[in-house]
């Protein structure tokens, strides 16, 4: 696919993370509703659809780093709606491992075809965009983004054990401090290669995140009294 196909099909990148963004803001609505911190089956539906399409997109900009991220948090996704169901209805954990592994070298497999099909050799790169003209970014900054974003996807792969552990959905403070983390060096990075289509979910979700923190501490202050 050449660099001008590559920038007229950027913009579907702002797709995904309106998703991301919609699942964000309905989920500290109905937190504030309800005085917790609390996650619903929307929550994940948003996730999904948004994890599948921002990995086209990771397809098409060749980003291996975010289209890896994106496969497993697909699966991540679709785990916590299956917990969501009644026991009876969950698939086994080895089948949960058995998609990560899938995900991951489908992923692999598609950048090293596009790679020799399309002479496309370079998996991590600046999206073609109609504002860049080529220019490079330090190795700093990509260290940096790519430790940001790490914290930002782990945020889901630390949900996702936990809740195999309880056998059900839920986002604890953790999650919240990893995405607080996570989105502040993910948007320090995306602001540096002027990405806009990368720091919008950074930016929106940040705030939900700090007023998850909020509500969880409120919520364990009866605890402590006693």
């Amino acid at each position: 696919m050449s660099g001008h196909w590559r920038e007229g099909l950027y913009f579907l990148g702002f797709l995904p993370y309106g998703l991301f963004t919609w699942r964000s803001l309905l989920q500290w609505i109905m937190s504030e509703k309800e005085k917790k911190s609390l996650v619903t089956p929307t929550f994940w539906k948003l996730s999904l659809a948004g994890n599948l399409l921002l990995l086209c997109h990771a397809f098409i900009q060749m980003q291996y780093h975010v289209c890896v991220i994106q496969a497993t948090n697909a699966v991540v996704s679709w785990r916590n709606l299956n917990l969501m169901k009644p026991r009876t209805d969950q698939v086994a954990f080895h089948t949960v491992v058995g998609l990560l592994i899938l995900s991951t070298f489908s992923v692999t497999l598609g950048f090293y075809a596009q790679a020799h099909l399309l002479n496309a050799p370079n998996w991590f790169r600046i999206p073609s965009s109609p504002w860049h003209q080529g220019e490079e970014t330090s190795f700093f900054w990509h260290f940096l983004g790519t430790i940001g974003l790490f914290l930002f996807a782990s945020r889901f792969w630390i949900q996702w054990w936990c809740a195999e552990k309880q056998k059900k959905s839920y986002l604890g403070p953790l999650f919240w401090w990893l995405s607080a983390i996570g989105e502040c060096l993910s948007l320090l990075y995306f602001l540096r290669i002027f990405d806009p289509v990368h720091f919008i979910a950074p930016a929106f979700g940040l705030i939900p995140a700090i007023r998850n923190l909020m509500l969880i501490a409120q919520a364990k202050k009866p605890l402590q009294v006693k």
